[in-house]
């Protein structure tokens, strides 16, 4: 188990700390993914864990023992870097066990862990060749070769997928999760990739200006995000944020009035107040055109109309790009559903049973 405790980086000649008040506990054989924007402290946070980083303060414990100080050699740690670092004049064998040969392990013990590891990550077969030889996603392999011969207690990884095209990165990012469910090491993954934190994480730590907005499993922070921060960095497209006030128990926005269901006003955790302005949450597959909701007599199908500005066809899916007084809105719609030209109107279904209401002063989501 790794914890830390209020921990902190502030470095010389900066007002301000890179991270602040950081606390977790990660569970053994866990894959915790750290995710945010450039500069938000996910790879401070990450070298700190490593050792590689002073903690300015706060507690990093590793199980029961506090290793503030300890040096990374004594951490018992393997990093995975988004530079794959591999030695060019040694084969994949020798980049393999370069690591355990400087520990002076005995030669049959390495040749043994490298036979191994290179079969867990499919590379038996180019383990004589060197790294000019190998494709970005078989050198990005080596680099967790090397990491999995040392057989730690806790893996790093950080942004070990950028340097690899999309594709790759879909078939490698299946790769490492599969591996460390089979491995159970406790594993650290920092990326500035939504996508890839949603579909890799047990847990993810969402971060913005040094600070944790939100800890939870992908389908928690998706569905119940903190704040405003959240749910516009997770989700793509990115979720319809709409400016409205509350005015008679209803959501006033333009012309339209929303009067959301019950079973929404009720988990509002705070109380509306009349006339003040709010943000409401809208994630783009929650507005339909199919006839099967515009013709619904459901009280949560909100209907309105929208002028569509721009259409993206993915294939399965169509992006619909929308104007509602002057706000951009993104529907992401089926295939077959109910669709119109570029300029025309549209009418569109919105399920209010999905909506989000934001505190638009503190960013907060008030239904909990």
């Amino acid at each position: 188990m790794i914890e830390l405790k209020n921990v902190q980086k502030k470095y010389k000649n900066n007002d301000n700390y890179s991270v602040e008040n950081f606390n977790l506990k990660i569970e053994d054989g866990e894959f915790i993914v750290f995710v945010g924007p450039s500069g938000c402290g996910k790879s401070t946070t990450l070298r700190m864990i490593a050792g590689l980083e002073d903690i300015t303060g706060g507690d990093l414990l590793f199980g029961e023992e506090r290793v503030n100080e300890l040096h990374p050699k004594d951490r018992d740690i393997a990093m995975v870097f988004q530079d794959y670092a591999l030695y060019p004049h040694m084969t994949v064998r020798e980049n393999m066990g370069f690591g355990l040969k400087v520990r002076k392990e005995p030669k049959e013990e390495i040749a043994q862990k490298v036979d191994e590891a290179a079969k867990i990550i499919g590379l038996e077969e180019y383990l004589d060749k060197k790294p000019k030889n190998l494709s970005g996603g078989q050198r990005q392999r080596v680099a967790l070769g090397r990491a999995i011969v040392r057989n730690p207690r806790l893996f790093l990884m950080d942004e070990p997928l950028s340097n690899l095209d999309a594709k790759l990165r879909v078939s490698t990012r299946v790769e490492i999760t599969s591996l460390q469910k089979r491995l159970g090491v406790t594993t650290i993954y920092v990326t500035h990739d939504q996508v890839e934190a949603m579909t890799m994480a047990d847990r993810m730590v969402v971060m913005e200006s040094g600070i944790i907005q939100q800890v939870g499993t992908p389908v928690e922070i998706y569905d119940n995000p903190n704040n405003l921060f959240v749910a516009k960095f997770i989700g793509q497209p990115q979720i319809n944020l709409i400016d409205t006030v509350y005015k008679d128990g209803k959501f006033i926005i333009g012309t339209d009035e929303i009067e959301l269901p019950n079973g929404i006003m009720k988990r509002v955790n705070e109380d509306l107040v009349e006339n003040k302005e709010y943000v409401i949450g809208i994630r783009p597959e929650h507005m339909k055109t199919d006839r099967l909701s515009l013709n619904s007599e459901l009280d949560s199908i909100f209907k309105t109309h929208m002028q569509v500005k721009h259409i993206e066809n993915m294939g399965n899916e169509i992006i619909q790009y929308m104007d509602l007084n002057g706000q951009q809105i993104i529907a992401k719609l089926e295939r077959r559903a109910n669709l119109v030209d570029k300029g025309e109107d549209c009418e569109i279904g919105i399920d209010l049973t999905k909506t989000f209401i934001f505190n638009k002063e503190t960013g907060e989501n008030i239904i909990k």
